[in-house]
């Protein structure tokens, strides 16, 4: 497992307008370098060079955002989902509220296929909205917070992700938090 890269994806096809601000606020809590790659890029090659010794080696952690949609195989070389599940690299996935804060079932169901993938799925953000824990529970989802929106809490989202991102590492034989 490559214990100092995470990767961002999202539900379906988010917008830039959303994905990309999220992105740079988690790496700059992270204090993490942030790398953006797009779906129709070759995952195994682009995992290969990130997580190469010779990128550096450095023990900062590398936060790559990969927009569009993960699930597809856009470069025939298999999905970047399907990947991130080989590589055991850690993720999480952003998803956006419909207007009535409910989620469309793409949430739940890119949950289930990276769970059915064996992904390391740390967890969801919701982007934007006004966020209810008690919904959020009946989800039944692994959410960790929101951003964007009126009840964001950066620093509870970043508690809740060095806990979990920490327990996979333990999990793997490695030590990150």
């Amino acid at each position: 497992m490559a214990n100092n890269l995470l990767v961002v994806i999202g539900a379906g096809r988010l917008g830039e307008g959303a994905m990309a601000p999220a992105c740079r606020s988690l790496a700059d809590a992270f204090g993490a370098t942030l790398i953006e790659r797009g779906s129709g890029a070759s995952p195994h090659a682009c995992l290969q060079q990130i997580t190469s010794p010779s990128a550096g080696g450095s023990s900062q952690p590398t936060l790559l955002r990969v927009s569009g949609d993960v699930a597809v195989d856009e470069c025939g070389e298999g999905s970047w989902l399907e990947a991130l599940a080989c590589w055991r690299v850690p993720v999480l996935l952003l998803a956006e509220p419909r207007k009535d804060g409910r989620f469309a079932g793409v949430v739940p169901g890119a949950v289930a296929l990276s769970r059915a993938l064996q992904v390391e799925l740390l967890g969801l953000v919701q982007l934007g909205g006004t966020w209810s824990r008690s919904a959020r529970r009946a989800d039944g989802l692994p959410w960790c917070g929101c951003l964007q929106g009126p009840d964001e809490d950066l620093s509870g989202l970043i508690s809740c992700l060095r806990s979990r991102w920490a327990q996979v590492a333990k999990e793997e034989g490695t030590d990150r938090a």
